[in-house]
């Protein structure tokens, strides 16, 4: 299997209310990554990842300040992603825009969507009414306050549990 690249901010705060639906629900989950935002993916190829790449992520994620953020609302893309939304999605939306810039030959899911819409999935191309079930029950521990401290380069591929922290930025000085 293709190993990827992906860039996200652990979300521990939300594995108490999300954890059990997604072992069922998000194939993410079982490919070994914790709840998360993401901020990157996909990234470069892990072995093409050299260290001025990594210099340069050090930069972007050392410019952006540690902050609060609550995760109040559960939203869904379509019937497809059920998800929570922080409150305030602009320091994620810019921190991948920093990136953006950066890293220009990858776009935030290949370029597949115009808008950067930060979010903890719970489930993804599962059964609705499972979905449904999730969704209302995570709703009810809503909402879960969280702090955006550091920023994790993983690496990993489509099996099981193979997902891995590559390093760790802290964000800010």
């Amino acid at each position: 299997m293709t190993e990827q690249s992906a860039l996200f901010v652990p979300v521990s705060a939300a594995e108490t209310a999300v954890d059990k639906y997604r072992k069922k629900l998000d194939p993410a989950r079982t490919c070994g990554i914790p709840a998360h935002i993401t901020v990157l993916f996909p990234f470069m190829p892990p072995d093409a990842i050299g260290s001025s790449h990594l210099e340069l992520l050090e930069e972007v994620f050392t410019a952006s300040s540690p902050f609060d953020f609550a995760l109040s609302e559960v939203r869904w893309f379509d019937d497809r992603v059920v998800y929570l939304a922080p409150d305030d999605p602009a320091p994620f939306v810019e921190m991948t825009m920093q990136l953006m810039e950066r890293f220009p030959d990858y776009p935030p899911y290949g370029g597949a969507y115009a808008d950067v819409i930060p979010h903890v999935c719970v489930g993804e191309s599962a059964d609705v009414r499972a979905m449904r079930k999730a969704a209302s029950r995570v709703a009810k521990r809503l909402p879960i306050t969280a702090h955006a401290r550091e920023v994790w380069l993983m690496v990993g591929s489509d099996a099981p549990n193979s997902w891995t922290v590559r390093r760790s930025f802290s964000l800010g000085q």
